[in-house]
C-alpha cells in the first residue's frame, strides 16, 4: 500500500508539472489576486531558488534521497510509531520526483505562487507535509516517553 501511495504522489507531481509546461507555460492564473497565483516557472537553484548548480547539486540531491531511505530503514521502520510510514512516504515522494527532475533534467517545476513567500509544486507540498507530521510525531513520541 505505502508503495503504492509513493508512486501515485510522484505521478500526481510530475502529472501537474506535465500540465502546466505544456498547457499553462505562458499563462498566469490568479486564484487571489496577487497573493496567490498559478504560474510556470523552471527553477535551477535548490529550496527557495538558492544559488547551487550543477553537478554537485546533482550529487547533493542523489545523496539526500538515499540518506532519508537508509536513515527511515536503519532509525525508523522498527519503532512502529502512528503515521510514520505515512509521513516518510510524502517526503520521499517529494524528494524522488523533485530530484528526477533535478538530476535528468537540471530544473524543477514550480507552479504555485504565494505572495511574499515563493513559488513551490506539489513535491514541495507533500515533503512539507511530511516533515510536519514528523514533527508532531516525534513531539507526541517525547512527550509520551517522558511520563
Amino acid at each position: 500500500m505505502i508503495v503504492f501511495l509513493l508512486f501515485f504522489l510522484i505521478f500526481i507531481d510530475q502529472a501537474s508539472k506535465y500540465f502546466f509546461e505544456h498547457f499553462l507555460a505562458t499563462e498566469k492564473i490568479h486564484i487571489i489576486g496577487d497573493f496567490l497565483v498559478l504560474s510556470f516557472v523552471k527553477n535551477t537553484g535548490v529550496a527557495f531558488s538558492f544559488p547551487i548548480e550543477g553537478m554537485i547539486l546533482k550529487i547533493l540531491t542523489i545523496a539526500l534521497i538515499i540518506g532519508i531511505v537508509i536513515y527511515y530503514f536503519h532509525y525508523e521502520q522498527y519503532k512502529n510509531l502512528p503515521f510514520t510510514k505515512l509521513a516518510y512516504t510524502l517526503i520521499l515522494s517529494g524528494a524522488i520526483s523533485n530530484g528526477f527532475e533535478r538530476v535528468f533534467i537540471g530544473s524543477v517545476i514550480d507552479f504555485i505562487g504565494v505572495k511574499y513567500f515563493a513559488i513551490f509544486n506539489f513535491a514541495d507540498i507533500f515533503i512539507s507535509i511530511g516533515a510536519i507530521l514528523l514533527f508532531f510525531i516525534y513531539l507526541k513520541h517525547e512527550r509520551s516517553t517522558k511520563k
